[in-house]
């Protein structure tokens, strides 16, 4: 469970929502995410004195729950998951230490009522922003740092927001993006940059792309497990661009459609800055965007071709391990593979074309670092000629026809 919502209620004027203290936008301490975590629907707890305010529903449900001996008992009567932290935390109930086992539950509750107790209490994850798991020693450490950077990135980009003149869109504008109303404003930004550069007429350069990146709005993205390290929960990685999936086949991923210019900005910078170590015609069907994490050793699985990439920001480290000769088969296991082996490439200083699908990882880095990686993904030839269309002709892609691959 995260306990976060779409933010409803803006400051007057403003394009970021404000947080409210109840409702929207819930928040909790580490600690409880840790207390709390542990619970079993057979911990004991005991609730005093109704702390809410008489007549309201909170007052009626609370008084539903306030004789339940064990949290799956107060989940059976009405108590919210969220409850149990708001007044965890407020100290409304006290955990007594000792635990219900699953038989003496089952019998005072129902098997039933066990199973979705635990089923919500398997939820709880953490709060939102938090990049590693809570039992981490360093968590709250990283959350404050990364609470820290993520405020200090939304100040930025409202203040461009308004240099700009972008309209504060409503609410339904900003759930029909099914985007957070904090990345949508950033997407918004690093889009409507993009279009200014582009019109300008002049070579785009680094500068350029550091700028779009460092107001872009990267989602947490859970599912890249190939480069989260050990008690990762998540990376900061995007993809503009076609690619195969299993919720809409080989089709332009939903932000392409809506911030082409961004796209464009980027393959304007590739084609005016393309590598000359390239043999031959570049093309690819997708960008990769990475912020602030060091990928380990991995293989892509579904790239074909040649892939370009390159490192923005300011850090220091975070230099490419790539493993040119990673083609025996069968392939060696990523651990069996030796350094000695590895090219090393400063990506801050010079655009790398690599195989994507031969191991390569990232160094530790302290600083700020986005990465850009061109590919383009296993299927493109089943890309509907109105997506390639769309793609060649909006967002700058030299798209691969026949032959271009052989």
């Amino acid at each position: 469970m995260k306990c976060k919502g779409v933010l409803k209620t803006r400051r007057k004027g403003g394009y970021i929502s404000k947080k409210e203290q109840r409702g929207f936008g819930l928040k909790f301490k580490l600690q409880s995410y840790l207390a709390i975590s542990r619970f079993q629907p057979g911990t004991r707890i005991k609730y005093g004195p109704n702390p809410k305010t008489r007549g309201s529903k909170s007052f009626a449900r609370y008084a539903g729950y306030r004789q339940a001996k064990t949290v799956g008992e107060a989940l059976k009567c009405g108590a919210k998951v969220a409850d149990l932290f708001w007044e965890l935390e407020r100290g409304d109930y006290k955990v007594l230490g000792s635990v219900r086992s699953d038989k003496q539950e089952a019998a005072a509750i129902g098997q039933k009522a066990v199973d979705k107790a635990k089923a919500q209490l398997s939820n709880i994850k953490g709060p939102n922003g938090c990049p590693v798991q809570i039992n981490d020693p360093s968590a709250e450490e990283k959350l404050r740092k990364e609470e820290a950077w993520r405020a200090e990135r939304l100040q930025k980009v409202e203040r461009r927001a308004k240099a700009l003149g972008l309209r504060v869109e409503s609410t339904e504008e900003i759930e029909a993006s099914n985007e957070t109303a904090d990345i949508r404003l950033q997407r918004r930004v690093a889009d409507a940059i993009s279009k200014q550069k582009l019109a300008s007429g002049r070579k785009i350069v680094d500068a350029d792309i550091l700028e779009v990146l460092e107001h872009w709005g990267f989602t947490e993205n859970t599912h890249r497990f190939n480069v989260m390290r050990p008690g990762q929960k998540y990376v900061y990685s995007d993809t503009i661009g076609a690619i195969r999936a299993r919720s809409f086949g080989f089709h332009p991923t939903p932000p392409t459609w809506r911030y082409p210019s961004f796209a464009r900005v980027l393959n304007r910078w590739l084609s005016d800055n393309m590598p000359k170590a390239l043999a031959s015609k570049f093309v690819c069907t997708a960008i990769n965007l990475n912020c602030n994490y060091n990928g380990c050793r991995h293989r892509d699985q579904n790239n074909e071709g040649p892939s370009i990439i390159r490192a923005f920001g300011k850090f220091k480290g975070g230099k490419l391990q790539y493993w040119s000769k990673d083609v025996q088969k069968p392939r060696l296991k990523l651990d069996m593979l030796r350094a000695s082996d590895a090219t090393i490439f400063d990506l801050s200083k010079q655009t790398v074309v690599f195989d994507g699908n031969r191991a390569h990882e990232v160094d530790p880095f302290e600083g700020q670092r986005y990465s850009v990686v061109f590919f383009s993904a296993k299927g493109y030839g089943k890309g509907k000629q109105k997506d390639v269309s769309f793609l060649s002709k909006e967002c700058g892609f030299r798209f691969p026809g026949p032959g271009d691959m052989a």
